[in-house]
């Protein structure tokens, strides 16, 4: 079951990498993170050894994001690519220095920016003509040369959910080809931007390679056709996207070297020079290793055709399921019985759609106070976390090789109201 935690015992008591977790959702309370931090490392370790130490790693923070975090990329070389004010913070909180960012997104503003090229920000992602514009402006202001990159959509048909679709005429991400020609003409002729290279990212949970041939193929026919512009070697930044696995039923193999290898040889179709390749795994990297603790607070019998099973946590901590409909599979910890029947499993909100799981299969004999577990929720879901109902945001903790600690603090009630005017 490649989904789940690879340090984890589910046979008798349930454990990560020797950890009770019943005993840490005892200790911490529930709603409660655990990430296998070994699983993370091995992770990261992976990525390195396919594709090669000369690759430009930027950790996707948008997808968990926290100073131990910071901490282990650093350690194993990674940079972080980011898409806020905060996120970039945060890195600079550890790092002291912005050197191997990449600051990312739609829409980047003047104070972000500022803060960026400031503390020696990497690499700039441009999304459109007005941010170009806007980086030129801040450096000249500042009597720096920041180094860009253009982010271009390319239609190349990822086969993916619509929602986490980031390329397309029909996505608010990059700029069209058509367009991108036309700025490489402002390029040149800006003093304080230092063009080097191009950005494609065609989506998440990608499983086929093709697609990152096909992406960029087009991204280096066009630096091809404009490398006159290049003060350095090349920087052709592939994204992110690389699939990871929910649920049971993910078997089939999707392996890094096909990745790597596809991104390449689209490389190397037009572009016949140096180059440096960056990419930005975020779910690939923390998904799996990460679940969440719950406790069951109650049970109604009288639903329709399944029971419904309350639990102390739901869409504040893990918004995915509302919002793209995602599957984690749950487990009760407390209970191992095989003598199952399925459960709605809702969350605490006041919310219709704050559902779970419309068919969990859990122990017919489960009870109020058991501890039940969803699995590959280390991605987009601490991170997306958020105090609605004024629900205080759960602890974050990391387990390793019988060890844990606490790398997020839990909020208590009065964090979530302590800005109020």
């Amino acid at each position: 079951m490649n989904f789940l935690p690879k340090n984890i015992d589910l046979v008798k008591d349930p454990t990560l990498s020797g950890v009770s977790l019943l005993k840490l959702a005892e200790r911490y309370k529930t709603p409660l993170y655990v990430y296998d931090w070994e699983h993370l490392q091995n992770n990261l370790d992976t990525f390195t050894q396919t594709f090669g130490e000369k690759t430009l790693f930027r950790y996707a923070a948008k997808a968990f994001i926290c100073k131990a975090m910071v901490k282990e990329l650093q350690e194993k070389g990674w940079g972080v690519d980011v898409v806020s004010g905060g996120e970039m913070f945060t890195v600079n909180q550890v790092l002291k220095t912005l050197k191997k960012v990449l600051f990312n997104g739609t829409f980047k503003t003047t104070k972000e920016l500022e803060y960026f090229i400031d503390n020696e920000g990497g690499l700039i992602s441009i999304d459109n003509k007005e941010e170009l514009e806007k980086v030129n402006v801040i450096s000249k202001k500042k009597k720096k040369k920041q180094r860009i990159i253009l982010r271009l959509n390319l239609d190349v048909g990822a086969e993916t959910h619509p929602m986490v679709l980031t390329t397309g005429h029909k996505q608010q991400f990059g700029i069209s080809i058509g367009d991108a020609e036309k700025l490489m003409d402002k390029v040149v002729h800006y003093e304080n931007v230092v063009f080097s290279g191009v950005h494609v990212h065609i989506g998440s949970q990608i499983k086929d390679p093709e697609r990152y041939y096909l992406a960029m193929k087009k991204a280096s026919k066009f630096l091809q056709e404009h490398k006159e512009c290049l003060n350095d070697t090349a920087v052709f930044n592939a994204g992110g996207g690389f699939f990871s696995p929910y649920t049971e039923e993910d078997t089939e193999e999707h392996k890094l070297e096909a990745y790597r290898d596809s991104i390449n040889k689209g490389i190397k179709e037009f572009w016949k020079q140096d180059y440096k390749l960056i990419i930005e795994p975020g779910r690939a990297v923390v998904n799996n290793p990460g679940v969440i603790l719950y406790t069951v607070g109650a049970i109604k019998e009288d639903r329709g055709e399944k029971p419904y099973l309350l639990v102390d946590g739901g869409m504040s901590d893990n918004p995915r399921i509302g919002l793209y409909g995602s599957e984690h599979t749950l487990f009760n910890l407390s209970n191992r019985s095989e003598d199952r029947k399925s459960f709605v499993v809702s969350g605490r909100h006041c919310e219709s759609g704050d559902i779970l799981s419309e068919g969990a299969e859990l122990p017919k004999d489960t009870k109020p106070g058991d501890i039940i577990m969803s699995a590959a929720t280390g991605a987009y879901t601490q991170a997306m976390s958020s105090n609605y109902n004024r629900v205080p945001k759960a602890a974050v903790v990391s387990v390793q090789r019988g060890g844990e600690r606490v790398i997020i603090k839990a909020q208590d009630f009065k964090d979530t109201a302590i800005k109020d005017a």
